[in-house]
């Protein structure tokens, strides 16, 4: 747009120079106009518009002088040079500043000099000068216009930019805000947990070992039988505690965040991205054995990867879990599996794999390694009945 609008706008100018250039060619010819003065009037449009084609300094200066130079011998086109006195100023620069503006001026004095010893009229040869320094005028207006225009576009880009930036900064501040609360909140689960497991239960099991001391002492019958009920009640609670503190933990672990803070360790060295889709609760084993399979993917990469990208992705489908560990460092090709009834593959391997492929194992899926020159990759495959 912006383009567009310079070139109209040069256009304007450049149409208004060749219309004042062509009165006085149109005054010298008075009233007969021939061939020549045809001949005039087109090279004073060709002379003007010629240089949009090519908007360098070196073009400009060379039609201007070149002009110059040929009316010396046919006088009547030193009226067509003014028309090529607005590209002088305000084109591409293609050599340095000081060759650049010497070139022009040089092109400039060239022109100025075959007007002035041209066989025209006084009149005419004023004219011309005088359209030549409105030409110059309209060109730096236009340039200084063009070059305002650009500036004020680019700092509306670099705000619009730093308004993008903004939001998405603040976006991520306020997903890490929102992660540090839920981490706060796993942490309180955890601690309640503990102090009901440590304290309260500890407390209820002293409880009955000392009621049932007390039955074995004292030998009334409606006393144990109080002492029974008494007990029964107390391992209802025992029971009720256990169940609320193990549901506590199992909450306490969440995967995506688990994932996350696992993979860190490799931001230094490694573009890493971690993608998670998730939507049905999991239990404490399932949770940490992943976490455990992905702690090894990030060590054996961080030990022996030659890549800078890792990506770590747990998708949960209708009928099964897959976990894809993968980094585009090269490896030799090979392709192996790693299940409930296959652990050939493991032959040879370090123990990372090893342990992968046993965790797997043990939550009845299975782990296939698959790596060549584009990269190593881990696919962990997990039956979800299994882990219900």
């Amino acid at each position: 747009m912006l383009y567009n609008h310079l070139v109209k706008r040069r256009s304007a100018d450049k149409t208004v120079i060749c219309i004042l250039t062509v009165f006085p060619i149109l005054a010298e010819a008075s009233g007969n106009i021939g061939g020549t003065v045809v001949a005039c009037v087109l090279m004073a449009f060709i002379a003007t518009f010629i240089t949009e084609i090519s908007r360098s300094d070196i073009f400009s200066s060379v039609v201007c002088a070149g002009l110059s130079v040929v009316s010396f011998f046919f006088p009547s086109l030193a009226l067509c040079i003014p028309g090529t006195f607005y590209s002088l100023t305000g084109t591409e620069r293609k050599l340095p500043v000081k060759i650049s503006v010497a070139l022009s001026a040089a092109a400039g004095i060239t022109g100025v000099i075959s007007i002035v010893v041209s066989d025209v009229s006084a009149v005419l040869k004023i004219q011309s000068l005088l359209i030549c320094g409105l030409s110059l005028y309209l060109s730096l207006m236009t340039s200084s216009r063009e070059k305002t225009e650009k500036e004020m576009k680019g700092r509306f880009d670099e705000a619009r930019r730093s308004a993008i930036d903004a939001g998405r900064l603040s976006e991520e501040i306020m997903k890490n805000s929102d992660n540090e609360i839920y981490l706060a909140r796993l942490k309180e689960r955890n601690r309640i947990a503990r102090e009901i497991h440590d304290n309260v239960g500890h407390m209820i099991t002293r409880v009955i070992v000392q009621l049932q001391a007390i039955k074995i002492i004292n030998r009334d019958e409606d006393v144990a039988k109080q002492l029974d009920s008494v007990g029964e009640t107390l391992d209802l609670a025992m029971t009720g505690i256990r169940k609320s503190v193990h549901e506590l933990h199992d909450d306490s672990i969440d995967l995506s965040i688990g994932l996350h803070d696992t993979v860190s360790v490799l931001k230094d060295r490694f573009d890493t991205d971690v993608r998670t889709s998730i939507d049905s609760p999991s239990d404490n084993a399932f949770k940490t054995n992943i976490l455990a399979i992905v702690k090894e993917g990030v060590t054996n990469i961080s030990k022996y990867s030659t890549g800078n990208k890792v990506l770590i992705e747990l998708v949960e489908n209708v009928t099964f879990w897959r976990l894809k560990i993968w980094d585009n460092g090269k490896n030799k090709e090979r392709e192996y599996y790693i299940g409930e009834n296959d652990v050939s593959g493991l032959t040879g391997d370090g123990i990372g794999l090893q342990n992968i492929g046993a965790r797997a194992k043990a939550m009845g899926g299975r782990a296939m390694v698959r790596s060549d020159g584009n990269g190593f990759m881990v696919l962990v495959t997990i039956q979800k009945e299994k882990n219900q």
